[in-house]
Order: C-alpha cells, then structure tokens, then sequence
C-alpha cells in the first residue's frame, strides 16, 4: 500500500482521498494493526473493521456501536442536550427555545439589551447561526429568526458568551484533544485586498473542499460578503499589514475556520467538564464545545459555558491542526471498539 505525506504527521493511505479525512484516519489505523478493511458504503464513508471473529462497523469515523441512537439524538438536538447538561449542573448559556416567529418576537425585548445567538435546534457545521447585537434591530432579528427556522422546526436563543471556542473531543472517559477553533479569517499585509487574501490562504495545499482535507476552503459567498459588510468592508477592501479580518462568525473548519491545538494549554479542570458533560448525555465518542475567555485558568462560571455537545466529532482537526501538536486519535476509537 502506497502513502502520501498530509502535513507532516502520519501517512495517509492511497486510494482513500474521495472519502472524508476522518474516515481515512481510521483506513490508515486500522490496516496498521492488521485489521481488515471493508467498504460497506463508499459515498456513506461505512465501514466494516475484522479482525478474526471481531467486526465492527464504522460510520464517517467516529458513528460506532458504543453509543445509541437516543444518545444521538440528544446530541443533535440542542434542547434536549442543554437539558441534560443543565440537570447535571454543567454551565450552559441562559436562553429560551422557540418554534415560530410570533413565539420569538414575544421576547424580543427581552434580548434587546443583549448580545444573544440564534440558531437552529438541529444543525450543523454552524449551519443558520446568526449573532445579534444589543441594540439591533427588530428587523434583523427577524431575520435571524427566519434563517434558523428555515433549518429547524424549533430555535434557540441564547446569551453570547465572550471568548474564543474550543473542540474538546471526548473518546470513553478521557479528553484526548483539545483545539481552538477559529472562524474563517485572513491578515492584512498592507497592499492585498481581502479578495486575493482569500485567494492565497486558499492556496496552502491543507486546505480543500468536502472534508476530504485536513482545513478547508475559505469560501467568497453571499454569507462572507454579509460578515464583511457588518465591518464596513468588502472582498476589494485592503485591511491594514497586521490586521485580522473574520469572513465568518461560526468557527466551523468546514467553514474556513483554522484550528490550533491547544491541548496542553487548557486547565484539566476543563477536561474534566468536558468528559462529565459527555456522561450526561451518555455518549462515548463525542465532541464538546467550550467557550471560555480564560480556557488555562481555573474554570469560572462568568467566563465560560458549555455550547454543544457534537455527536459526529471530526477527527482531522485535530490529527491536522492548522498550527499545534497533532494528536493522533483513530487508534484511540480502535481501542474503544476493542481491537488488538
């Protein structure tokens, strides 16, 4: 079996690039232990392991028989996962849920002093995630409104928590990685403009389409444009030489978003929340998303909050990491399903 080298840390196997950089995570892991590999469903990137008399199926990496269905379906659903996780006396951003414009403009005046997310029950990749601002508009917040429950039948609105985000990825009862995860951004050099910015962060060879890379594309769509303009700018615009321009609010990698691995840096006490908010809802593998302005200090109550709880937790982000250590963590989902 040939490899091709992807930024500098294991090899990945040949013959694997049209399916999702997780999945071929796990290809590569598993026929380095012996076990053989089975394409169940190519474009579902479903797998089948053997090993002897040991199978296992692998769904898009890290879907696996270790957790249920309801599990899943916690997760998924933001509800209920802020339910779970609030029982359990896990931090979560204070908000209301809502199935229908009339019920979220009620309380419209109960947000207007603050800055609140909108976003969609059920999604993901930061899909319908909208951030308004104290003071904005009814009209905007219509809008928001009306983008989430395009994708949902039922919506949250929370308060916005200040700070940068953070993927913990939970495997069994251990934080195996942690990662900051940037939204979609370049840095001024003085002379570019946004657009051309775009055009040569695009060109690092990491960076792809379909998750089939370790970093994806920054897109120049209509959402990029709306972010730009909400800061006076555009794609002709020329930021300053130093200056950090954001094309997105949600720091999704499928998005654009660059990821770091911060991992040593985090105060185990924030591990420790991660790995009790995934016993709360009862999963095994899964993501947990931290927002926190102090992540390497005693965790404080006014400063951080737990997001979500992901059901479906990329692995790449953070075996691939824009900057940082890598971590490499398909093994650790072999060791789970209990391979030799």
């Amino acid at each position: 079996m040939e490899f091709e080298r992807v930024a500098d840390t294991k090899l990945l196997p040949s013959g694997y690039e049209d399916l999702e950089i997780s999945t071929q995570i796990i290809i590569r892991d598993a026929l380095a232990r012996g076990i053989a590999v089975e394409m169940v469903d190519r474009k579902e990137n479903f797998l089948r392991l053997k090993q002897g008399s040991h199978i296992e199926f692998v769904k898009e990496a890290s879907k696996t028989r270790l957790d249920s269905l309801m599990t899943y379906l916690v997760m998924e659903n933001k509800i209920a996962s802020k339910l779970v996780l609030d029982e359990n006396g896990i931090r979560v951003p204070v908000g209301r849920n809502y199935s229908s414009l009339e019920g979220a403009l009620k309380d419209y005046e109960f947000f207007l002093d603050r800055k609140k997310v909108i976003k969609p029950v059920t999604t993901n990749f930061g899909l319908g995630i909208g951030i308004s601002n104290p003071g904005d508009s009814q009209e905007k917040f219509i809008n928001f409104v009306q983008i989430a429950l395009g994708l949902s039948s039922s919506i949250i609105i929370e308060e916005f928590i200040e700070g940068p985000e953070y993927r913990f990825l939970v495997l069994g009862d251990e934080v195996i990685a942690v990662c900051n995860r940037v939204p979609a951004n370049v840095v001024g050099d003085g002379k570019s403009s946004i657009r051309e910015l775009i055009l040569k962060k695009n060109e690092d060879p990491r960076r792809g389409e379909g998750h089939k890379t370790a970093l994806e594309k920054i897109q120049e769509s209509e959402v990029e444009l709306a972010i730009l303009k909400d800061q006076g700018l555009d794609f002709d615009s020329i930021p300053g030489s130093g200056k950090q321009i954001f094309l997105r609010k949600n720091s999704n990698i499928s998005t654009g978003g660059d990821s770091l691995d911060v991992t040593d840096l985090v105060h185990p006490e924030f591990k420790s929340i991660a790995v009790s908010a995934a016993k709360a809802a009862g999963a095994v593998i899964c993501g947990i998303d931290i927002i926190s302005s102090q992540i390497d200090s005693k965790p404080d109550p006014k400063t951080y909050a737990i997001l979500e709880i992901n059901f479906n937790p990329v692995l790449y982000i953070h075996e691939f990491p824009y900057s940082g250590k890598p971590r490499f963590v398909g093994d650790r989902i072999l060791d789970l399903l209990g391979f030799d």
